[in-house]
Protein backbone atom coordinates (compact mmCIF):
# COMPACT_ATOMS: atom_id res chain seq x y z
CA UNK A 1 0.00 0.00 0.00
CA UNK A 2 1.39 3.28 -1.38
CA UNK A 3 2.18 6.15 1.76
CA UNK A 4 -0.85 8.17 0.86
CA UNK A 5 -3.51 5.25 0.48
CA UNK A 6 -1.86 4.66 4.24
CA UNK A 7 -2.07 7.93 5.56
CA UNK A 8 -5.85 8.20 4.50
CA UNK A 9 -6.33 4.64 5.89
CA UNK A 10 -4.54 5.89 9.44
CA UNK A 11 -6.77 9.37 9.27
CA UNK A 12 -10.34 7.29 9.09
CA UNK A 13 -10.19 4.14 11.67
CA UNK A 14 -8.60 7.01 14.31
CA UNK A 15 -11.94 9.06 13.17
CA UNK A 16 -13.94 5.87 13.49
CA UNK A 17 -12.85 5.77 16.73
CA UNK A 18 -14.25 8.95 17.77
CA UNK A 19 -17.65 8.40 15.36
CA UNK A 20 -18.25 4.73 16.81
CA UNK A 21 -17.31 5.23 20.45
CA UNK A 22 -19.69 3.64 22.95
CA UNK A 23 -18.98 4.53 26.51
CA UNK A 24 -20.24 6.75 28.71
CA UNK A 25 -17.13 8.78 28.32
CA UNK A 26 -18.00 9.01 24.40
CA UNK A 27 -17.15 12.41 22.42
CA UNK A 28 -19.92 14.90 21.80
CA UNK A 29 -22.03 15.22 18.91
CA UNK A 30 -20.20 17.74 17.20
CA UNK A 31 -16.41 16.01 17.64
CA UNK A 32 -18.12 12.75 16.16
CA UNK A 33 -19.72 14.83 12.98
CA UNK A 34 -15.95 16.29 12.43
CA UNK A 35 -14.33 13.05 12.66
CA UNK A 36 -17.35 12.16 9.84
CA UNK A 37 -16.37 15.04 7.79
CA UNK A 38 -12.68 14.24 8.13
CA UNK A 39 -13.59 10.48 7.22
CA UNK A 40 -15.22 11.50 4.32
CA UNK A 41 -12.59 13.67 3.32
CA UNK A 42 -9.94 10.62 3.73
CA UNK A 43 -12.04 8.31 1.85
CA UNK A 44 -12.37 11.28 -1.26
CA UNK A 45 -8.72 11.04 -1.30
CA UNK A 46 -8.28 7.48 -1.35
CA UNK A 47 -11.00 6.89 -4.12
CA UNK A 48 -8.51 9.75 -6.24
CA UNK A 49 -5.80 7.70 -5.75
CA UNK A 50 -7.52 4.49 -6.53
CA UNK A 51 -8.21 3.59 -10.37
CA UNK A 52 -11.54 2.44 -9.97
CA UNK A 53 -15.16 2.43 -7.62
CA UNK A 54 -14.60 -1.44 -7.36
CA UNK A 55 -10.51 -1.11 -6.24
CA UNK A 56 -11.88 1.70 -3.11
CA UNK A 57 -14.86 -0.71 -1.87
CA UNK A 58 -12.22 -3.36 -1.98
CA UNK A 59 -9.91 -1.47 -0.28
CA UNK A 60 -12.71 -0.14 2.27
CA UNK A 61 -13.13 -3.88 3.23
CA UNK A 62 -9.26 -5.00 3.35
CA UNK A 63 -7.91 -1.37 4.60
CA UNK A 64 -10.77 -0.57 7.23
CA UNK A 65 -13.37 -2.48 8.06
CA UNK A 66 -11.57 -5.30 8.61
CA UNK A 67 -8.83 -3.25 10.67
CA UNK A 68 -11.23 -1.80 12.74
CA UNK A 69 -11.18 -1.99 16.62
CA UNK A 70 -13.44 -4.94 17.98
CA UNK A 71 -14.89 -2.41 20.34
CA UNK A 72 -16.62 0.19 18.14
CA UNK A 73 -19.99 -0.31 16.43
CA UNK A 74 -19.68 -1.78 12.94
CA UNK A 75 -18.84 -0.20 9.96
CA UNK A 76 -20.18 -0.90 6.73
CA UNK A 77 -19.08 0.70 3.31
CA UNK A 78 -22.38 1.93 2.88
CA UNK A 79 -21.52 5.00 6.04
CA UNK A 80 -18.31 5.41 4.32
CA UNK A 81 -20.16 6.02 0.96
CA UNK A 82 -22.47 8.16 2.92
CA UNK A 83 -19.83 10.37 4.71
CA UNK A 84 -18.38 10.56 1.15
CA UNK A 85 -20.56 12.74 -0.07
CA UNK A 86 -20.16 15.73 3.07
CA UNK A 87 -16.72 17.38 1.65
CA UNK A 88 -18.99 17.13 -1.63
CA UNK A 89 -21.94 19.42 -0.71
CA UNK A 90 -19.55 22.34 1.27
CA UNK A 91 -18.03 23.11 4.62
CA UNK A 92 -18.60 21.08 7.41
CA UNK A 93 -20.58 23.97 9.21
CA UNK A 94 -22.73 23.82 5.83
CA UNK A 95 -23.08 20.43 6.62
CA UNK A 96 -24.22 20.48 10.20
CA UNK A 97 -26.97 23.15 9.06
CA UNK A 98 -28.33 21.18 6.69
CA UNK A 99 -28.51 18.09 8.51
CA UNK A 100 -25.95 15.00 7.33
CA UNK A 101 -28.66 13.07 6.50
CA UNK A 102 -30.12 15.24 3.57
CA UNK A 103 -26.70 15.83 1.83
CA UNK A 104 -26.93 12.85 -0.40
CA UNK A 105 -30.58 13.83 -1.07
CA UNK A 106 -29.21 17.28 -2.45
CA UNK A 107 -26.46 15.82 -4.24
CA UNK A 108 -28.72 14.52 -6.88
CA UNK A 109 -28.76 16.16 -9.77
CA UNK A 110 -32.15 16.33 -9.75
CA UNK A 111 -32.26 18.20 -6.72
CA UNK A 112 -29.68 20.70 -7.75
CA UNK A 113 -31.46 23.97 -8.02
CA UNK A 114 -32.29 22.72 -3.94
CA UNK A 115 -29.21 22.48 -3.33
CA UNK A 116 -28.58 25.81 -4.35
CA UNK A 117 -31.57 27.58 -2.83
CA UNK A 118 -30.48 26.05 0.52
CA UNK A 119 -26.74 27.33 0.05
CA UNK A 120 -27.84 30.78 -0.77
CA UNK A 121 -29.95 30.12 2.62
CA UNK A 122 -26.88 29.09 4.70
CA UNK A 123 -24.78 32.30 2.73
CA UNK A 124 -27.67 34.74 3.91
CA UNK A 125 -28.80 34.11 7.28
CA UNK A 126 -27.71 32.93 10.86
CA UNK A 127 -27.41 28.93 11.56
CA UNK A 128 -30.82 29.09 13.75
CA UNK A 129 -32.80 30.53 10.99
CA UNK A 130 -31.18 29.29 8.27
CA UNK A 131 -32.28 25.71 9.48
CA UNK A 132 -35.78 26.34 9.99
CA UNK A 133 -35.77 27.94 6.50
CA UNK A 134 -34.05 24.77 5.09
CA UNK A 135 -36.53 22.02 6.83
CA UNK A 136 -39.32 24.44 4.71
CA UNK A 137 -37.07 23.88 1.65
CA UNK A 138 -36.79 19.94 2.72
CA UNK A 139 -39.84 19.20 4.28
CA UNK A 140 -42.57 21.45 2.65
CA UNK A 141 -45.73 21.74 4.73
CA UNK A 142 -48.95 20.18 2.16
CA UNK A 143 -51.96 21.89 2.15
CA UNK A 144 -54.95 19.25 2.21
CA UNK A 145 -57.32 20.97 1.89
CA UNK A 146 -58.76 20.54 -1.40
CA UNK A 147 -57.71 16.75 -0.92
CA UNK A 148 -59.75 16.29 2.49
CA UNK A 149 -62.68 18.08 0.73
CA UNK A 150 -62.86 15.77 -2.09
CA UNK A 151 -63.97 11.91 -0.33
CA UNK A 152 -62.19 9.85 -3.21
CA UNK A 153 -58.69 11.29 -3.03
CA UNK A 154 -59.05 11.66 0.85
CA UNK A 155 -59.07 7.86 0.91
CA UNK A 156 -56.10 7.47 -1.56
CA UNK A 157 -54.13 9.85 1.17
CA UNK A 158 -55.03 8.01 3.91
CA UNK A 159 -54.02 4.64 2.23
CA UNK A 160 -50.76 6.04 1.93
CA UNK A 161 -50.47 7.59 5.40
CA UNK A 162 -47.44 5.47 6.41
CA UNK A 163 -45.33 7.16 3.88
CA UNK A 164 -46.57 10.40 5.05
CA UNK A 165 -43.94 12.66 6.70
CA UNK A 166 -45.01 13.18 10.52
CA UNK A 167 -45.31 17.15 9.32
CA UNK A 168 -47.50 16.06 6.59
CA UNK A 169 -49.85 13.78 8.56
CA UNK A 170 -50.52 16.51 11.45
CA UNK A 171 -51.22 18.62 8.38
CA UNK A 172 -53.93 15.77 7.26
CA UNK A 173 -55.02 15.69 10.60
CA UNK A 174 -55.48 19.26 10.37
CA UNK A 175 -57.40 19.60 7.24
CA UNK A 176 -59.36 16.75 8.20
CA UNK A 177 -60.70 18.54 11.35
CA UNK A 178 -61.23 21.76 9.86
CA UNK A 179 -63.61 20.20 7.11
CA UNK A 180 -65.40 18.10 10.15
CA UNK A 181 -65.38 21.24 11.86
CA UNK A 182 -67.73 22.83 9.23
Amino acid sequence: MSSALQQQQDIILQNLDTTHYIDINAPETEEKQAAKYKIGQACNKAREILCSDEAFLEWVWSSVIHECPTDIEEVTPNTLISWRMLPKFGTLAQCEIVGFTHISKLLLEKNAAMKAEILDIIANNEAEVAKKLIKAVLKPVIDFTPIVANKKDLAKTVEKANKLSKESLVALVKAMHNQMAK
